[in-house]
C-alpha cells in the first residue's frame, strides 16, 4: 500500500523541486552599492549619536515659499550616525521628513530632536506677495498731523507697509503714499486706500487730544449748608471734549466749604468761593457763589448786670439757688441745660461762656432743676472788621428802585450802615441817589453799575473801602414783538413769527412762554413745535395773538395762495374763439392745500402765430385770448410749475376781403368754367363765403351758383379783360381775364366743336349736292333745288330778323353815358379813384357813372375805360 502511494505521487514531488531550484536560480546577486550601504549601516549604527546639527539652504524665505531643512547626528568623533529625527516648529507647519510651510511672518524657531538630542535654527519668515490692502490707521487726534498708513497682506495675512498708495478722505484726493493729515473736527471720516487693483475703506475715527484742562459748570450757585456733585468736562488744548475720566484721579479742593474726595462740595459761609480740581497736570479752575440759607441765630443769656453785650466777646452765665430755707447760692447748670437765640455756648473750667452773635433783643434760659427761668438781654455790634454794599432787591431790574446799603460788619457777622462816602463809577448818574448810609438806584437802561464808598472808623482808626459792580437785567415784561404784521403771505410759506419780549424802557427780556391763539382757536403747542413758524392753510384774513404775564400782542395778516401747484379755468369745456376777435377767460391758480386764488401770471405753450393770451382790463385772473390761425388745438396754460390744458376751437374770424379764382387760364368763348369764392380774414384764414349774400356779375357771361363755395359761368363774350364782379356782405372783388373768340360766337361750344360741327356741315352740304347732281342727270328736274333754295332764304331773313331785335336790346341796355362822349379826369382824382380800385380789388366808377352800371371806370393803372354792362350781367370794354 505504501508503496503505490510512493509511485503516484513521486512525478508531483519530481516537478516541486525543479521549481524549487529555479526559483533560487533567479534571484540575483546583491550589488557593490548595496554591501557597502549594508557595510556603511553596520558602521553608523556601531556607535552612539552624541550631537545633532540642522542645515537649512536659506535664512529667509517669505510666507508664500516652502523650504526643506536636514538635520544629521553625529558621534563624538563628528561621524554621522543614523537615527530618528523629530521636527518641531514655532510656527507655521512642518513635516517628518523636514518640509516647512510657513505661516506668520516673524522668527520660527525650527527644532530638530533625536532621543535627547534638540539642535533649534531659527529663520526669518517675511511677508508674501500682497493679495489685499489693508489700513492701518484707525483712530487720529483732532488738529494733529496723522500719517496715512496701510499694509499688503499676503495669502496667509502677513503684513508689510504699501508703498504708491492712493488715499481719499470723504471722497476728497489726499495724496499718495503716506501723506500726512490734520483732521479738523471730530467723528468719523471715510477713508479709502486704493492700490493697483486693491482697495479697502475704512472709518476713522477722529479723537480729542491729550487732556489739557476741565471746565466746570458756569454760574455754579449754591445755598449755604447745601452739598452738590460738581460736575467737570475734559478738554484738549483745541477745545475738544473727552471723557473726564481720561485725565487719571482727580483730586478737589474748596477755598470755603468742604469737599469730599469725588468732588461733593457742601457750603458754609456765604461768599463767592474758588473751587479747583487737578488730575496730574491738568486742572481746572472756578468759583461758586454761596448765598445765604434760611438764617438761625443761638444767644446766650449772660449773668452780667450790663445795659447791652458786645458781640464777640465772652459772658459767664451763672443762676442763683435759693432752697426751701432761703439760702442763695450761685450754681452753673449743665450746659445742655441752656438755650440763647444769640451767640453760642461754651462749657470752659467747669462755667458756661456765652458769646453773644446777633445784634438786638435776646433772650437766654435756663432749667435749673426743673425751675425755669429767662433774662432778656440787648446785644449790639462789635468792632467792624469790614464793609460791603449791600444791594436791596439783590436784582438790579430795569424800571425797579433798589436801595444800595453802605455795611460795617464785625467779626460775627453784624452789619450796620454806616455814614460813609460813596462814589459812581458806573452808570447813569441821573437814577442814581445818595443818602447817609445809603444809595438809590432807579435803572432804566441794561448799563453796567459800579459804586465805591469809604468810610473812617474812628474807634479804631481803621479805614474801610468797598465797591459794587453789577449789571442791570430787564425789567417786567411790557411789550411784546411779532413779525409779520400786516404781510400778505402766500399759504405755502412759513412765517416766522420770532417773538421777541420788551420791558417799559425798551430793553430786551430773555425768551418767555406765550399762549398763542390763531383766529380766536388755542394754536400753544402748534407754534412750539414748530419753532413759532406759523404754516396757513386758508386764504383770507387771520389775526395771531400772543399773551404772557397779562400782556398781550396782536398781528393781522392777509394769505393769499401760494405756489401754483394747477390750474383751473371758467373753460373747462372747451374755449370756442372767432379768429382776430378777443374771448374773456377767467383762470384761477390752485396751491397745495386747495386755495383758490386769481391766476395773475399765466402763459400759454402756443407760437404767437396761432393764438395770443393778455391780460384783461376787467381784474385780476381776466385774461383774454385772441385766436389768430383757424383749427382745433390744446391750449396750454402754465404759470409758475403749474400747468393746466383745455380744448380750442379757433374759428375764421370776420372777412376782410373776398378771393376769386377760375378752374383754368386758357379760356374760350363758349367755356363753361368754374369761379370758386373764399374770404379771408384778417389772418388769412378762409371763411365760407354765403350765397344767399353773394351777387356775381361777370362780362363774359351768366354765372349761377353750384354748391358750397363754387359757382358756374357760361363764357359767352370773348375779348380782353373780361371780368367778374363780386358783392358779398359789402365785399367787392373782381376777377380779369381773357376770353378767346371761337367759331360761330361759341354759339356750339369751342373752336373744336365750331369746325367739327362746320365739318359735319360741309360732308352734308356735299352730300346733298352729290344726291341733287344725280338727281339733276336722272331726273333733269330743277324745280326741287329751286324750293330748296327758297326755303334757305327764309330762314336767312329770320336771323336777319333776329339781328335787329338785339341790336334793338343792345341800344337799351347802352343809354346813359355815352362812350362817344369823352371825360376829362384830373390826376389826383384819377390817383384818388386808382387807391380805392388797389384797396377793394374792383375798378371805380368815375364822376357820372354809377358803380356797377355802364359808364367810365378808372382802374389801378389810373387807366380810364368805357364799360358796358348788359341786362345779364355782363361786362364789355367798349373804349
Amino acid at each position: 500500500m505504501n508503496d503505490w502511494v510512493l509511485n503516484r505521487f513521486r512525478p508531483l514531488m519530481t516537478l516541486v523541486l525543479v521549481a524549487l531550484f529555479c526559483t533560487q536560480a533567479w534571484q540575483a546577486l546583491p550589488s557593490q552599492v548595496v554591501l557597502e550601504e549594508e557595510q556603511h549601516s553596520a558602521m553608523r549604527s556601531s556607535s552612539t549619536a552624541t550631537r545633532i546639527s540642522i542645515t537649512s539652504p536659506a535664512y529667509t524665505l517669505t510666507a508664500d515659499e516652502v523650504t526643506m531643512f536636514e538635520a544629521t547626528l553625529y558621534d563624538a568623533v563628528n561621524n554621522v550616525v543614523s537615527g530618528q529625527v523629530e521636527w518641531t516648529s514655532s510656527n507655521g507647519t512642518i513635516t517628518s521628513d523636514g518640509t516647512f510651510y510657513p505661516w506668520s511672518a516673524g522668527t520660527v524657531s525650527i527644532e530638530a530632536s533625536s532621543g535627547t538630542l534638540v539642535d533649534v535654527f531659527n529663520i526669518t519668515v517675511q511677508a508674501g506677495v500682497g493679495q489685499t490692502l489693508e489700513i492701518v490707521t484707525s483712530q487720529v487726534q483732532a488738529r494733529s498731523n496723522a500719517i496715512l498708513e496701510a499694509n499688503l497682506l499676503d495669502a496667509r495675512g502677513n503684513a508689510k507697509s504699501a508703498n504708491d498708495v492712493v488715499w481719499t478722505l470723504d471722497g476728497v484726493y489726499a495724496g499718495v503714499g503716506t501723506p500726512q493729515w490734520i483732521p479738523t473736527e471730530l467723528g468719523d471720516v471715510h477713508v479709502r486706500a486704493r492700490l493697483n487693483q486693491m482697495e479697502d475703506n475704512k472709518m476713522v475715527e477722529v479723537i480729542a487730544g491729550d487732556p489739557y484742562e476741565f471746565q466746570f459748570e458756569d454760574n455754579l450757585v449754591l445755598r449755604s449748608g447745601e452739598s452738590v456733585y460738581l460736575e467737570v468736562k475734559l478738554f484738549d488744548q483745541y477745545g475738544f471734549e473727552m471723557n473726564h475720566t481720561d485725565a487719571g484721579y482727580k483730586t478737589w479742593t474748596a477755598e470755603n466749604g468742604t469737599m469730599s474726595p469725588v468732588g461733593r462740595f457742601t457750603a458754609t459761609y456765604p461768599g463767592v468761593w474758588n473751587l479747583t480740581v487737578s488730575a496730574g497736570n491738568v486742572t481746572g479752575f472756578t468759583t461758586i457763589r454761596v448765598v445765604p440759607a434760611d438764617a438761625s441765630l443761638s444767644q446766650l443769656t449772660v449773668v452780667e448786670a450790663l445795659d447791652s453785650y458786645v458781640a464777640g466777646e465772652s459772658y459767664e452765665l451763672v443762676t442763683t439757688r435759693t432752697d426751701s430755707n432761703g439760702y442763695t447760692g450761685s450754681f452753673t447748670p449743665p450746659l445742655g441745660n441752656f438755650t440763647t437765640s444769640s451767640g453760642g455756648l461754651a462749657f470752659v473750667d467747669g462755667r458756661v461762656h456765652w458769646t453773644p452773635g446777633a445784634m438786638g433783643a435776646h433772650q437766654i434760659n435756663v432749667i435749673d432743676e426743673g425751675v425755669a427761668s429767662s433774662l432778656e438781654v440787648n446785644v449790639v455790634h462789635g468792632i467792624a472788621v469790614d464793609t460791603e454794599l449791600e444791594l436791596n432787591p439783590s436784582t438790579l431790574r430795569a424800571g425797579q428802585q433798589s436801595t444800595l446799603s453802605f455795611w460795617a460788619i464785625d467779626a460775627v457777622g453784624n452789619k450796620w450802615l454806616v455814614n460813609g462816602t460813596m462814589e459812581l463809577l458806573g452808570g447813569n448818574s441821573t437814577h442814581f441817589t445818595a443818602y447817609e448810609g445809603y444809595a438809590t438806584i432807579a435803572p432804566r437802561a441794561l448799563d453796567l453799575w459800579r459804586v465805591e464808598a469809604s468810610w473812617y472808623d474812628a474807634s479804631t482808626n481803621v479805614r474801610f473801602e468797598s465797591s459794587f459792580q453789577k449789571n442791570t437785567v430787564a425789567g417786567h415784561l411790557a411789550f411784546i414783538e411779532l413779525n409779520g404784521a400786516n404781510e400778505i403771505l402766500a399759504s405755502d410759506v412759513p412765517l416766522d413769527l420770532d417773538p421777541k419780549f420788551y420791558d417799559g424802557f425798551g430793553n430786551q427780556l430773555e425768551p418767555i412762554g406765550l399762549n398763542w391763539t390763531v383766529d380766536g382757536e388755542d394754536a400753544s403747542v402748534e407754534l412750539l413745535l414748530a419753532d413759532f413758524h406759523w404754516i396757513p392753510t386758508e386764504v383770507g384774513g387771520h389775526e395771531i395773538r400772543a399773551n404772557a404775564d397779562g400782556i398781550f400782542a396782536t398781528i393781522r395778516l392777509t394769505v393769499v395762495a401760494g405756489e401754483a401747484r394747477n390750474l383751473v379755468t371758467d373753460h373747462e369745456s372747451g374755449l370756442t374763439v372767432n379768429a382776430g376777435e378777443p374771448s374773456e377767460l377767467y383762470i384761477q391758480v390752485i396751491d397745495a392745500h386747495g386755495n383758490m386764488a386769481p391766476a395773475t401770471n399765466v402763459g400759454i405753450q402756443m407760437e404767437d402765430s396761432i393764438g395770443v393770451l393778455e391780460a384783461s382790463p376787467s381784474g385780476n385772473g381776466y385774461w383774454e385770448f385772441t385766436g389768430r390761425t383757424a383749427g382745433t388745438y390744446q391750449l396750454v396754460f402754465d404759470s409758475e410749475a403749474a400747468t393746466h390744458v383745455i380744448d380750442l376751437l379757433i374759428e375764421p374770424g370776420q372777412p376782410i376781403r373776398i378771393l376769386a379764382e377760375l378752374d383754368g387760364f386758357d379760356i374760350a368763348q363758349g367755356d363753361t368754367v368754374l369761379l370758386q369764392l373764399q374770404g379771408v380774414d384778417e389772418y388769412d384764414n378762409l371763411v365760407l363765403v354765403e350765397p344767399d349774400n353773394t351777387s356775381i356779375s361777370c362780362t363774359a357771361g351768366k354765372a349761377k351758383y353750384v354748391t358750397g363755395d363754387t359757382w358756374e359761368v357760361d363764357v359767352s363774350s370773348a375779348g380782353d379783360d373780361r371780368s367778374c364782379t363780386v358783392n358779398w356782405n359789402g365785399l367787392i372783388t373782381q376777377r380779369f381775364f381773357d376770353v378767346e373768340p371761337v367759331l360761330l360766337g361759341g354759339a356750339v361750344g369751342s373752336t373744336n366743336t365750331a369746325m367739327t360741327l362746320a365739318s359735319f356741315l360741309l360732308g352734308l352740304i356735299l352730300v346733298t349736292l352729290v344726291v341733287l347732281v344725280r338727281r339733276v342727270n336722272l331726273a333733269e328736274d330743277d324745280e326741287w333745288v329751286e324750293d330748296a333754295f327758297e326755303s334757305d332764304e327764309g330762314e336767312y331773313e329770320d336771323d336777319d330778323e333776329l339781328d335787329d331785335g338785339e341790336a334793338e336790346v343792345l341800344s337799351k341796355a347802352n343809354e346813359g353815358p355815352s362812350a362817344d362822349q369823352n371825360i376829362d379826369l384830373s390826376s389826383e382824382l384819377k390817383s384818388t379813384l386808382a387807391a380805392q380800385a388797389a384797396e377793394v380789388g374792383v375798378m371805380q366808377a368815375a364822376p357820372g357813372s354809377v358803380q356797377g352800371q355802364s359808364g367810365w371806370y378808372v382802374d389801378v393803372s389810373e387807366e380810364v375805360q368805357f364799360w358796358n354792362v348788359g341786362e345779364d350781367g355782363s361786362w364789355t370794354r367798349v373804349k
